[in-house]
């Protein structure tokens, strides 16, 4: 039986991101990946002849920019390219597109309304002070609750004083992100429909929840805090697709001596006498370490792999209880030429191509779509992120001309009614949302050569995340910082000696941010 120091499960981001460190502290590292390549939900592959994508995650913004120091990823080929401009659609051929120069983005907000532009600036620079303060906790280990430690009272008070160094507007803010319903903060900032159907579709980016949920304002936030070429707040993608990252983090990793193995699923977590002492892969081979870093989801961490029996009853049905499941599902589009919007004809290449793309009609469409999913039944239409990457990046594609689009599609439910399954109505939704898609891009049939899609279940069967999410746990108050996912796991270390969380389930939670590899990296280091 081979052994090593330790041992991560999941070779996505984070956990190669935990490896580099880890190897870089003197630990000799196996990283053990199910799938045939490394990468997780951010990989580029090629999902039609001639066409690669980033078929799972598919932007970059908050990848932690000491982790990009730390592990030198431009030296292997991170590569990351700004969305220049942000683009909103609705059917009635209504647009917003804006680009961050003040004139232009001032014309064509007044085209809705003659306050809101200046109540969105004054928006915007509360967003990114109290994210700010969101920002400084991510590299930083949360505080227990039980405050049993100096290392606990150390850590609140350094996130106290962040909050104490807030204004009293600022405090404000930050509480009614913390706990305010988004549909409050929205109809409190502006006056547009239009406007706050914008900023409805930033509020709600990853969590499954209506604009009436308080505490739902918290995952913007969360999705605001990162930067671009020094623009924060700005997206991208990466040269490559997002595959680019996970290479660039596996190839760190092996010149720090990595071993990192494909093909090796894990089935169960070994422990003996209350410790863990290695892992069993599916095929029956066993490997021997006395530390195990998990990034998979917490769910399939403690339930799954480690099993209920090393855990004590209040610990399994807490876990049990924590919210993960999907609000989206992923098609990518196969294109053999240009996307000609409606709203704004051409099909020269022009600044509502480099975009990032949001169709959305209203808040109230936003409301519906939940509600039609939290019963079962997929949105028609759904909310619909998009990005053109081959715009920016020809190397997506084989043939000039050719582009691949990325549709991201909400809200999807995992669970649908009337005893129906995704194997079965996949084509039937895809047609749909295709055919919704037609009405801002009437040339998409002439165009598309194939479609791909991932369903909740197909993220799923592919990437071994419980019920489709990708954020291993969904991003609410009760489940961040000090509770996520569990009191007793919060600071990546578990009631089960030597076992550790490194994935999106940890603090802060998900994105492709380096954070939890990068702080349960340290945790381990720290306790040899």
């Amino acid at each position: 039986m081979r052994h090593y120091d330790a041992i991560v499960i999941g070779g996505g981001h984070n956990g190669l991101t935990a490896a580099s460190y880890l190897a870089r502290g003197g630990m000799r590292v196996c990283v053990l990946e199910r799938r045939s390549i490394v990468g997780g939900a951010a990989v580029t592959e090629e999902f039609h002849p001639g066409y690669r994508n980033s078929i799972f995650s598919y932007v970059v913004s908050l990848l932690r920019p000491e982790v990009v120091r730390d592990l030198d990823l431009e030296r292997y080929g991170y590569q990351p390219i700004l969305l220049e401009n942000s683009l909103y659609l609705d059917s009635r051929g209504d647009y917003l597109l804006l680009n961050g120069e003040d004139a232009h983005d001032r014309a064509q907000f007044a085209k809705f309304s003659q306050t809101d532009y200046d109540a969105y600036l004054a928006f915007d620079e509360s967003i990114e002070q109290v994210g700010g303060i969101l920002a400084k906790q991510w590299l930083r280990e949360p505080p227990k609750l039980a405050m049993n430690a100096i290392g606990d009272i150390v850590s609140a008070l350094r996130l106290g004083k962040d909050v104490y160094d807030l204004d009293e507007e600022g405090r404000w803010r930050l509480m009614q992100f913390f706990i305010g319903a988004p549909e409050s903060i929205i109809n409190r900032w502006f006056e547009s429909p239009k406007i706050k159907a914008m900023v409805a579709a930033h509020i709600m980016p990853a969590n499954f929840a209506p604009l009436t949920q308080p505490g739902a304002s918290l995952s913007m936030l969360h999705h605001a805090v990162g930067e671009i070429a020094g623009r924060k707040g700005a997206w991208g993608i990466v040269r490559g697709g997002m595959g680019s990252i996970t290479q660039a983090m596996a190839e760190c990793a092996q010149a720090h001596g990595v071993k990192i193995r494909t093909d090796a699923a894990v089935a169960k977590i070994e422990v003996d006498n209350g410790a863990v002492v290695g892992v069993c892969l599916e095929d029956g081979e066993r490997i021997g370490a006395p530390v195990v870093a998990a990034n998979t989801d917490p769910n399939r961490t403690f339930l799954k792999l480690l099993g209920e029996e090393h855990l004590t009853n209040n610990f399994a049905r807490d876990i049990g209880a924590f919210r993960q499941e999907s609000a989206s599902l992923r098609i990518n589009l196969a294109l053999s030429g240009v996307p000609e919007f409606a709203a704004i004809p051409g099909t020269e290449l022009g600044p509502q191509h480099n975009a990032s793309i949001t169709f959305i009609e209203s808040e109230e469409h936003l409301n519906q779509a939940y509600h039609s999913a939290r019963a079962g039944q997929p949105a028609e239409p759904p909310i619909i992120e998009a990005i053109i990457p081959s715009v920016l990046d020809s190397d997506l594609t084989d043939h000039p001309g050719d582009h691949v689009m990325s549709l991201l599609c909400k809200y999807m439910p995992y669970d649908l009614a009337d005893g129906k399954d995704w194997d079965t109505e996949k084509s039937v939704v895809v047609e749909g949302i295709l055919s919704h898609v037609e009405k801002f891009i009437p040339n998409l049939r002439d165009i598309l050569v194939n479609a791909q899609c991932m369903t909740p279940l197909d993220l799923e069967r592919v990437l071994g995340m419980t019920r489709g999410d990708i954020c291993h746990g969904r991003l609410e108050p009760d489940q961040l910082w000090g509770m996520r996912p569990h009191p007793e796991a919060a600071q990546y270390s578990t009631p089960v000696e030597g076992l550790y969380l490194c994935g999106s389930g940890a603090h802060p939670g998900g994105g492709v941010t380096g954070a939890p590899g990068h702080n349960a990296a340290q945790r381990i280091l720290r306790d040899r």
